[in-house]
């Protein structure tokens, strides 16, 4: 203890103020200075020496904690199976709880890598669910020109386009950025300028383009030759002006977008001018003295303002849904991030599991360490009556809960990094992102903490047991006082368990009736191409390439049906529109929409719905022939009840269709969505409203996998148009299983977690009647040799099995009941108190805690009376 034998100038200090009060004592009580100190030195003794005594103590302290730690590893090694055993399970919990705070510090704490983002503030509407959303680019114009409580405002929108560069098209992501970006956020350029409020004007000549750090290096190589070189989007040439720094991306975090564009430049008119047209990302600095509250007080007022606007250029109708809306603004450090507000509550959710699992690896190891003290007893008891310290026993004790820890703690770091990267591509399932999830200072400040509590929280209570008394160790009692504590850990374990069986069956349980639900369409076996091509089709040859791309695809060889829809069913997407149905007379308080799609001939054949009465869309519906329509049996059967459909009239913006088919329900939104009355139009009589890359085309495979398609797709649509290219290729499939990822993510860590907590209770239940077997040997010859027969015996340890078990599920169930409803938006026509999932739950457990205690039981009553008797 060398480090600590320094100067201390604390001590020295402290000790000599009470050195002076005491002269200052004497001095009050009437003796002069020189009698005071003196009288003051005698009594209170030399400052210098107690020093040293001080000294002496604090490292006589750390000196005997190190020799626990020496003597705690010592004895673990001695007892390898038990180490090994301890650590694995506090490294099991330790690592699931830093791996799923990697996710969380990823996704939920890191701040944007710009100037000051402790100070950014995120303005935008307030969904029902209290998320951030989208705003109107007018609603921008007006906090620009009128929000006085900011100093700096800017707005973000994002684009994905083929853009043309040195004569060839790529797909390109964007960001759409208004002049004051950079600006704003104080991001500084790697190469040439960054944009500027000059460069956001519709004039602006010519128009600028910066470009990221990683399509710099992908299409430059890094090269000084980017700058000037000019990128064709929707047939405007921009010129790249500037390089962004590598460490900044984008104000949404999960985005990396090749492009920053100039907004006014890059949105549509429509987007420009609309007010119910939500588009933007609105974000804001305060001026010296402004708080978010105040900012967001001006932003409701101003926000009420604009939707009083909107509303009075709206039916009336329409007004009181536009009025509902709410704006507000708040602190975003971390920017405008969709993917934590996807997956917050399923973070924290799973946060609070993974609690639970380490709680339960807690108790697991107090109930070994309680075992190994049982053992220990007489050793303990005798170190007792020799003089030995109840807190120095203490603190040996908590010293090897400090090196499992210390080991667990070390080896769960090791696993988090790779287990958090597991997660994390489970939550992206599929989907691309750039956010890194490699552990960092705060993982590690986590996962130290965490250690730090697994120690107290399985080494305190067998400790404290351990040093209870001396008397009955040296006597032999039996130690009814440890199995009481042991039994307390397994309903503990039990209980725990039980909290998260309940939630692995409601999430596994929610995944399956989701694959349970009736879509109205069969997925399997189909193909969903997007197309893309590097200039838009002028309106009089759009719908001729439509039909050249749908015939070259049904030519293909193994196709059995080939179409396009601009809505693809459960992808998160729908339109809805105003209809006027012939015969029907809306109510004033009931909604006038309707789901709308435009689809190509086909569509019900490609996508394996039935067409329950009529015809299908074909050659005969053109531009020039009379609007057909077709419905779905909701739309049919809500405006018509009993009547027939065929031959009715539908009006949507001016345009009136014939019903000429009824089709069957499907699925749009999502699976949980219930059917909406949906109006599908033919794409034929909408000529030049959309280009062919504004469609999904499904193609069916006649046979086997689809995948086997793949290779002839690029062919079939170059023969389309040698300008059309595929943009992309998946399996409906594959996207039905992308739409209830976070489901499937939520029932597959729920399950492994009540996986794990069943095996952990198994091995405290098997651990704890082992050690009471064992205790109870002499007691059991005695039964056996008084005649007691096998069952009584089996009987007797099952007994106290069926207790244990009955009071753990007990516990277990309130603990389920009261925490359950936190799942309740996760979760599909399941309530978080479910009779069923319980029953479940706790059969699953009583089956597990039987199974455990059977070799127990069995030994206890094959017991030998005469080996019983001689035991002890």
């Amino acid at each position: 203890m060398t480090w600590f034998r320094r100067e201390n100038p604390r001590v020295e200090d402290e000790l000599r103020y009470h050195r002076d009060r005491l002269v200052e004592d004497f001095i009050a009580a009437g003796m002069d200075r020189e009698a005071a100190e003196r009288r003051a030195f005698r009594e209170f003794g030399n400052v210098a020496h107690l020093e040293e005594q001080v000294r002496d103590v604090r490292g006589r302290w750390i000196a005997d904690f190190a020799q626990d730690i020496r003597y705690a590893v010592r004895t673990l090694r001695r007892s390898p199976m038990f180490a090994a055993v301890a650590v694995l399970s506090l490294a099991l919990g330790i690592g699931a709880n830093a791996a799923i705070f990697s996710l969380i510090n990823a996704v939920m704490l890191r701040a944007l890598p710009v100037a000051d983002p402790d100070r950014l503030v995120l303005i935008s509407r307030i969904g029902d669910d209290g998320r951030p959303l989208l705003v109107p680019y007018p609603f921008f114009e007006m906090l620009r020109d009128r929000l006085e409580s900011v100093s700096a405002i800017t707005a973000l929108g994002t684009l994905s386009a083929t853009a043309i560069i040195d004569g060839q098209d790529d797909l390109l992501d964007a960001d759409m950025v208004s002049g004051t970006y950079f600006d704003v956020l104080g991001v500084q350029p790697a190469a040439g300028r960054l944009l500027s409020p000059a460069d956001d004007v519709i004039a602006a000549e010519p128009a600028a383009a910066v470009i990221s750090d990683r399509f710099w290096r992908r299409r430059f190589g890094r090269g000084p030759d980017a700058i000037g070189t000019a990128v064709t989007i929707r047939d405007r040439v921009f010129t790249i002006v500037g390089v962004m720094p590598p460490s900044f991306r984008s104000l949404q975090p999960d985005r990396t977008p090749d492009l920053v564009l100039p907004l006014q430049l890059a949105l549509a008119d429509d987007q420009r001018r609309l007010m119910g047209y939500n588009t933007v990302t609105v974000m804001a600095r305060p001026r010296p003295g402004a708080t978010v509250a105040r900012i967001d007080a001006e932003v409701q007022a101003l926000f009420g303002a604009f939707v009083q606007l909107s509303a009075s250029q709206q039916r009336e109708r329409d007004r009181p849904s536009i009025l509902r809306q709410r704006a507000g603004a708040r602190a975003a450090p971390d920017g405008f991030n969709p993917f934590r507000y996807d997956h917050e509550r399923s973070l924290l959710i799973l946060m609070g599991s993974v609690g639970l699992v380490l709680l339960l690896a807690c108790v697991n190891l107090s109930g070994l360490l309680l075992a190994r003290a049982a053992a220990r007893q007489r050793e303990i008891a005798i170190r007792l009556a020799i003089g030995a310290g109840r807190g120095r026993l203490v603190r040996q004790f908590l010293a090897e809960s400090v090196v499992l820890a210390a080991l667990g703690g070390s080896v769960g770091l090791l696993m988090a990094g790779w287990l958090a990267a597991q997660l994390f591509a489970l939550f992206l399932n599929g989907r691309d992102a750039v956010t890194s999830v490699a552990p960092d200072w705060r993982v590690v400040a986590f996962t130290g903490a965490v250690a730090a509590v697994s120690c107290v929280l399985a080494g305190l209570a067998p400790a404290l047991h351990a040093v209870r008394g001396l008397t009955p160790a040296l006597k032999q009692v039996r130690a009814g006082g440890t199995a009481r504590l042991g039994q307390a850990l397994v309903v503990a374990q039990l209980a725990i368990s039980m909290v998260l069986l309940v939630g692995a069956a409601l999430f596994i349980g929610t995944l399956v009736k989701l694959h349970a639900v009736d879509r109205g369409f069969d997925a399997g076996g189909v193909l969903v191409v997007g197309v893309r091509s590097p200039q838009p089709y002028p309106p009089d040859r759009i719908q001729a390439v439509a039909n050249a791309l749908i015939e070259r695809l049904a030519a293909m060889p193994g196709v059995s049906a080939v179409s396009a829809t601009a809505v693809l069913p459960v992808t998160g997407s729908l339109w809805e529109r105003t209809v006027q149905v012939e015969g029907y007379r809306f109510r004033d308080d009931e909604p006038d929409a309707a789901s709308f799609n435009v689809i190509a001939p086909n569509y019900f054949k490609a996508i394996g719905t039935p067409l329950l009465a009529g015809r299908d869309f074909d050659t005969r519906d053109t531009a020039a022939s009379p609007r057909v329509a077709i419905v779905n049996e909701s739309f049919a059967r809500y405006f018509f009840g009993s009547r027939e459909a065929l031959g009715r009239h539908v009006t949507n913006a001016g345009v009136t269709y014939e019903i000429v088919g009824v089709a069957g329900n499907t699925k749009y939104r999502s699976l949980r969505d219930r059917t909406i009355k949906t109006l599908y139009v033919p794409q034929t009589q909408r000529p030049g409203t959309a280009q062919p890359s504004g469609y999904h085309y499904l193609v069916r495979a006649a046979s086997g996998d689809p995948q086997a398609l793949v290779a002839g797709l690029a062919r079939a649509v170059r023969e389309a148009d040698p300008a059309l290219r595929v943009q992309r290729v998946r399996p409906y499939a594959v996207l039905i299983e992308q739409s209830i990822g976070a489901e499937r993510t939520m029932a597959t860590l729920g399950g492994a977690f009540g996986a794990l907590a069943m095996l952990v209770a198994a091995l405290g239940m098997f651990g704890l009647l082992a050690f009471q077997v064992a205790r109870r040997t002499n007691e059991l010859g005695i039964r056996v040799a008084l005649g007691a027969g096998r069952g009584s015996l089996l009987a007797l340890v099952l007994r106290d099995v069926a207790m244990m078990v009955a009071a753990g599920v007990a516990l277990g169930s309130v603990a389920a009941a009261m925490t359950a409803g936190v799942a309740r938006s996760l979760l599909y026509d399941l309530t978080p108190t479910q009779p069923e999932v319980f029953a479940a739950a706790a059969a699953a457990l009583a089956l597990t805690a039987m199974a455990a205690a059977w070799l127990p039981a069995r030994r206890a009553a094959t017991i030998d009376p005469l080996a019983a008797l001689r035991h002890e």
